[in-house]
């Protein structure tokens, strides 16, 4: 009985019309089981591939989409390099502004310290009477320059917001530092020009007014202040100027006269060498003769004139 159903068989009759001959195709059980598997293994290995293709693709989707986010950020990051490399360019630009600024501060700065105290012979000078030193207010300017630094951490955008601040500030500030540049230069103008500097050193022997009044003149009194030193002792201009007389002039000898400003005269008597002409500008401080004992004098020294608007005055009122 077993051996009849393995080898049970099947048989297909194709019949086409009442002229063809009938056909009979005959198929073994076993066959059909095999046709049956075959089958089988073929929609099975075609449903895997098509799965597998299916999750191919979507993993190929993704891919894709991640190389889309990937190049998205790549041109994110390019826009924003671009973006941070202009605001770099400004901040540069702005701080190259502040720096010029900062130069005319410094410049500023300088020329508020070089004001004063500078050229003569001050501390050379030896004076017998305490009383005569003259109390003359030394000027100076307490303010400094400070730099200030932000933190390495800081924003960009926090340092270009701080320079747009700063540089709305600067143009006032500099409009302001040009007038307190302009009214500094025009003060050093006046220093230069004002009798302020010895000029020359050594001892004074003789004061204005003949030593009998420190305050005043009086005519046919002493005009001026004596310094007595060694022959050939360089003499400088107390101010800046332009010589107006140089040459012998009776007991004075040989003189230098020179004309300061709109206001002041100084008179040098008594040279023995004269190093300047008539109309020469001369700068505060610079030689113009050398100390000698020519005209009306009792030994080698210098005579030293102030005068204000005609008038002589005590030099000691303008000598540090």
């Amino acid at each position: 009985m077993n051996e009849e159903k393995q080898h049970k068989n099947y048989t297909l009759i194709i019949y086409s019309g009442p002229k063809d001959k009938v056909r009979k195709l005959t198929v073994s059980q076993n066959f059909l089981r095999s046709i049956y598997i075959i089958v089988i293994i073929i929609f099975a290995s075609t449903a895997i591939l098509v799965s597998t293709l299916f999750i191919t693709r979507q993993k190929l989707n993704e891919k894709i989409a991640e190389i889309e986010r990937v190049e998205y950020k790549i041109n994110y990051k390019e826009v924003e390099l671009v973006s941070l490399e202009k605001k770099t360019g400004e901040i540069q630009s702005k701080t190259k502004l502040l720096e010029n600024y900062l130069k005319e501060v410094e410049q500023l700065d300088k020329l508020v310290r070089n004001i004063t105290g500078q050229g003569g012979f001050a501390g050379e000078v030896a004076i017998y009477d305490n009383g005569l030193n003259a109390n003359t207010e030394i000027l100076s300017d307490p303010n400094e320059i400070f730099y200030y630094t932000s933190d390495q951490e800081e924003a960009v955008d926090d340092i270009d917001a701080l320079l747009d601040e700063l540089l709305a500030k600067a143009p006032g500030l500099a409009d302001s530092l040009q007038k307190d540049k302009q009214n500094m230069e025009d003060y050093i103008y006046v220093m230069e020009h004002t009798p302020s500097i010895w000029p020359t050193w050594g001892t004074i022997t003789t004061l204005f007014s003949n030593g009998r009044s420190s305050t005043s003149w009086k005519p046919g009194s002493h005009k001026g202040i004596d310094i007595a030193n060694s022959p050939y002792t360089p003499v400088s201009a107390s101010a800046s100027g332009v010589v107006i007389f140089a040459g012998w002039q009776g007991g004075y000898g040989k003189k230098i006269v020179i004309y300061h400003m709109d206001k002041f005269t100084t008179v040098y008597g008594h040279l023995n060498e004269i190093l300047v002409n008539v109309g020469d500008t001369v700068k505060q401080g610079q030689v113009i003769g050398k100390m000698g004992s020519t005209g009306h004098s009792t030994g080698p020294h210098l005579h030293y004139e102030v005068y204000v608007n005609g008038v002589p005055h005590n030099p000691k009122e303008f000598l540090p």
